[in-house]
């Protein structure tokens, strides 16, 4: 049944761009052969016969502004689920350039917009899924992994990856907007209440001078320093990944500045940067994704995008890597204690309502404030299962907008995590620049 587009998945549908595919790329590693015919047999019943996204297709208003509305439009398995061998020698580099290639295609606007393709040649089978943006973010997309994957046994695992999903309600938006107010505002209460005592005294300044700082900010982000990670993107994209590193090894690293995982990855990140752009590099910031979606409860069916975008300072100024997170930790708790993410996904979903071009200048004062996008989602807790298949790895990357050329994506999985590099080749300096920063962003995991 057609259905309307929330604004905010209206905006990621408009962002679409020649240079900038708003496609959200993930990869499952599979050990051994995956059958076709059982792949594409799965698909349709978890995917396609419960999610209406991957039945419909999108369309535009018929007067200059409005949200984007889902049309009906049956999916052919055989052209949205398909299978090709990669060439000799089925190495890392030659699947990489698979997915670049793949990042720089359009899903074709006549379908529903995702597509999935079993990659052989490899070692093992693997699959690659691309959805775009306007009908599933990040946790989405973990649900959606879980969805086609055999069930799972840990019951840590949140309800939001592995219960069947809710109904769809209408106005997500202002849903979204209400839940958030309310929660918000209780736990600046309780920060008021504790104001008597000298610690409850100093969180409640802390939380007032962050909110005001961070309501600046948004209203009039700051232009970032001149990178050559921001730039007019072309459309040739390219990818990377770095190798897995066991959770417990970046949960100790950080815990002597009382980093989080988040904290430590992401002063990794920085300090790749200041081995690829030199040491006389000032302080970059990043525009980063925050999911607003509560893990503990079922997913909609109806998948689209809860996160708001928040814009931290990164330490690329600080040489030393045990500062650089202790100053990551700084900047992330000062972060937490605004109301960044929420603004400006209120921001993004009303400018949804309006016409693209407004949308798109929106979030390019966003990302004008940052030199790359950073993206960290929460992955499966245990290793899954395609039926007989193993699964001994899952990535995702997200995609960059605007004028930004950089997007670097975490995803942990059954206690390991690894990062996803992809970049625009004309502005990273083409594969030799991409290896570069890879090998940058791999040498300083090692150093954890």
């Amino acid at each position: 049944m057609d259905r309307w587009a929330s604004g905010i998945d209206t905006a990621w549908l408009q962002l679409e761009q020649e240079t900038n595919r708003m496609v959200v790329h993930g990869l499952l590693f599979c050990d051994g052969p995956v059958d076709l015919d059982e792949l594409r047999a799965r698909i349709r019943e978890r995917w396609v016969d419960v999610y209406p996204g991957f039945r419909q297709r999108p369309t535009w208003p018929t007067g200059p502004i409005g949200p984007a509305r889902w049309v009906d439009a049956p999916p052919d398995l055989s052209v949205h689920v398909t299978t090709m061998a990669l060439a000799a020698p089925g190495d890392d580099r030659t699947l990489a350039r698979r997915i670049g290639e793949l990042m720089s295609t359009p899903l074709p606007a006549d379908r529903p917009w995702w597509r999935v393709e079993a990659i052989t040649g490899y070692d093992g089978t693997a699959v690659h899924v691309a959805i775009h943006h306007g009908l599933a973010d990040g946790v989405a997309l973990n649900h959606l992994f879980h969805a086609l994957a055999d069930p799972v046994s840990d019951p840590r695992t949140p309800a939001a990856y592995v219960e069947p999903p809710r109904g769809a309600q209408p106005v997500h938006d202002v849903r979204l907007f209400r839940r958030e107010v309310r929660d918000r505002a209780s736990a600046l209460w309780a920060t008021v209440r504790r104001s008597g005592t000298p610690e409850g005294a100093a969180e409640l300044g802390a939380t007032g001078r962050a909110i005001k700082n961070s309501a600046w900010l948004l209203a009039s982000p700051p232009r970032e320093k001149p990178s050559p990670l921001q730039g007019r993107p072309g459309v040739a994209k390219g990818a990377r990944w770095t190798r897995d590193l066991e959770l417990d090894v970046v949960k100790a690293a950080g815990k002597a500045a009382g980093g989080s995982v988040n904290d430590v990855l992401c002063a990794a990140i920085a300090g790749a940067l200041r081995t690829y752009l030199g040491e006389d590099v000032p302080r970059l910031r990043a525009v980063m994704p925050t999911n607003l979606r509560p893990l503990d409860r079922p997913i909609s069916a109806e998948l689209g995008n809860e996160f708001g975008l928040v814009l931290p300072p990164l330490p690329t100024d600080e040489p030393d890597r045990g500062r650089r997170i202790e100053r990551m930790h700084r900047s992330m708790a000062t972060i937490k204690r605004t109301n960044q993410a929420l603004a400006s996904f209120t921001g993004i979903a009303a400018a949804g309502l309006g016409t693209p071009s407004h949308t798109q200048k929106l979030v390019a004062r966003y990302a004008r404030a940052g030199s790359l996008i950073i993206s960290n989602v929460p992955g499966p807790l245990e290793e899954l299962t395609l039926g007989s298949v193993h699964v001994r790895d899952v990535m995702f990357w997200v995609p960059c907008s605007a004028r930004l050329g950089l997007g670097v994506s975490v995803l942990s999985y059954a206690g390991r995590v690894r990062l996803g590099i992809d970049a625009d080749l004309g502005l990273i300096g083409g594969q030799e620049g991409l290896d570069r920063f890879a090998e940058a962003l791999d040498e300083e995991l090692r150093a954890l």
